[in-house]
């Protein structure tokens, strides 16, 4: 048995004290093995195309909810530039529009809206508008001859309302290998812009 435990100390020597070789239990170099395994499907579901981190949940309940409020909002009147302001200041409606750009958008205008087969979205030169409202129609109602889809067809109102405002915050972003400009410069001053809003009778958007 002296033999044994003399075998079992390990070649190192320090201060005349040595380690001993003594491993861990097996029940808990099982329960290692098992969280191992375990965190591999757990990164493949929640952060593959079926999962949904609590984080994501909580957007998707928050779009929910700002379903519902839009859907009472447009009853109430037209959709207006303040109305999109409003919707930028909300940082859980911000948070579940940039998921849902990252999404449904990425794909034609770039991770960080610089641009790809769609316009760049972060400079100052519109194709169909600057201003929030013009995203807005933009998004809602689709680009046919350009091969952009009217997402009001495919997504709820809180939905394309909360993504227009967030393409609206993408302005003065300068991402990394942004497309050339392209259409009409416009420079968006929100104080004249809601002025201007302001001073127009009452109407459909």
């Amino acid at each position: 048995m002296a033999e044994q435990e003399q075998d079992r100390l390990l070649d190192h020597n320090y201060d005349g004290i040595q380690e001993y070789d003594n491993p861990m239990p097996r029940w808990w170099v099982w329960i290692f093995a098992v969280t191992i395994v375990f965190s591999v499907f757990y990164a493949i579901y929640f952060h593959g195309k079926e999962g949904r981190s609590i984080q994501d949940a909580y957007n998707a309940d928050m779009l929910a909810y700002f379903e519902e409020q839009a859907k009472q909002l447009l009853a109430m009147g037209p959709i207006t530039e303040k109305t999109l302001l409003d919707i930028q200041n909300d940082p859980s409606k911000m948070a579940g529009a940039a998921q849902m750009f990252a999404t449904r958008c990425v794909s034609c205008h770039g991770p960080g809206g610089g641009g790809n087969i769609g316009p760049n979205l972060t400079d100052d030169y519109w194709l169909h508008g600057g201003r929030l409202v013009d995203i807005y129609k933009t998004v809602n109602e689709g680009v046919p001859d350009k091969g952009m889809l009217a997402w009001g067809k495919q997504l709820g109102v809180g939905d394309v309302l909360s993504v227009a405002a967030y393409v609206g915050t993408l302005r003065g972003s300068h991402p990394p290998h942004p497309k050339a400009p392209q259409g009409e410069h416009y420079v968006y001053d929100r104080d004249a812009v809601l002025a201007a809003e302001a001073a127009k009778p009452a109407g459909p958007s």
